[in-house]
């Protein structure tokens, strides 16, 4: 995330011109370990403990949430089987995912490509090296808050408009950074900060997003294919470095802003508001819930 961009931008500033490049593979070994112990304290979701018949361990899963579950009375139960909740199908569904999907795409193209040849290109206008890792170095602090606003943006004022203001963000660090090429001269620390902000907070959103977006029978595979999307951009991106082929910064700029632009107005019309919801409303078809006789 952030952090992590924060991070890198300062060992690189100090570290890189001492031991080039590749003392950056070691950067992420100890968050990576971190992670994984970390994963048993992670609950199960509740859901999944009420659809496999352990109650207690779904309770107190809720409990440590300010949560409990109900049971669904009977007018809820004749209403969802009227379809009032109803399912994502055709254009709907296809629209959504392909909104999200994009925007993922976006984001892999921009953190994994982009902002990783952004140094070349810097030092090739005439940038000293040092002063590239610094300038980046300061992009990533600027945009260190991003996590905290995005997930305050994301629980307390809107879902869709806060995955969609993350896309805005983007596309708004796109263009200055595509001013910043065509003129020749100026700071990249305003785009590149922008740019680091509207992809932290564009991936941070997206999967949790996606995820109370469509109906749990086809949740895990919408969810997934967005994750696969947001390391498809980063593939690509790789495959023009390794053959060579990465076209100059401006044009790479525009190639990505298109699609991201795109992405915004799909997730304008397509998105629906999840703040508030109740998840099962997405379930017209299967109410795991209500299996559960709770």
């Amino acid at each position: 995330g952030v952090e992590l961009g924060a991070k890198q931008a300062g060992i690189v500033a100090l570290l890189e011109p001492i031991y080039s490049w590749r003392i950056l593979w070691l950067l992420n070994l100890p968050t990576g370990l971190i992670l994984v112990m970390l994963g048993g304290f992670i609950p199960e979701s509740a859901k999944f403990l009420l659809a496999r018949g352990r109650k207690e361990e779904a309770r107190r899963v809720m409990a440590r949430f300010g949560a409990e579950a109900r049971a669904t009375r009977p007018d809820e139960a004749r209403e969802l089987a009227r379809g009032k909740a109803t399912a994502l199908t055709g254009q709907a569904f296809f629209g959504k995912l392909l909104a999200l999907s994009l925007a993922a795409t976006c984001y892999g193209l921009v953190n994994f490509g982009l902002l990783l040849w952004l140094p070349a290109d810097l030092v090739d206008k005439g940038y000293e090296m040092k002063l590239v890792s610094t300038l980046l170095a300061e992009s990533a602090l600027i945009a260190l808050p991003t996590i905290f606003i995005a997930a305050w943006a994301y629980s307390r004022w809107s879902t869709k408009w806060s995955v969609a203001g993350s896309i805005g963000v983007t596309i708004v660090g796109l263009l200055l950074l595509l001013r910043l090429e065509i003129a020749g001269q100026g700071s990249p620390v305003i785009p590149v900060a922008l740019l680091i902000i509207g992809t932290n907070a564009m991936i941070a959103m997206l999967l949790p997003y996606t995820a109370e977006s469509f109906p749990l029978r086809i949740r895990g595979r919408t969810t997934g294919t967005v994750a696969a999307c947001s390391k498809a951009g980063g593939l690509i991106a790789q495959v023009l470095a390794v053959m060579a082929l990465v076209p100059a910064l401006g044009l790479v700029s525009v190639a990505i802003l298109f699609p991201t632009a795109a992405a915004l107005g799909l997730v304008a019309w397509y998105g629906k508001e999840t703040r508030g919801r109740d998840l099962r409303d997405l379930d017209p078809d299967g109410h795991t819930f209500d299996a559960t006789g709770i």
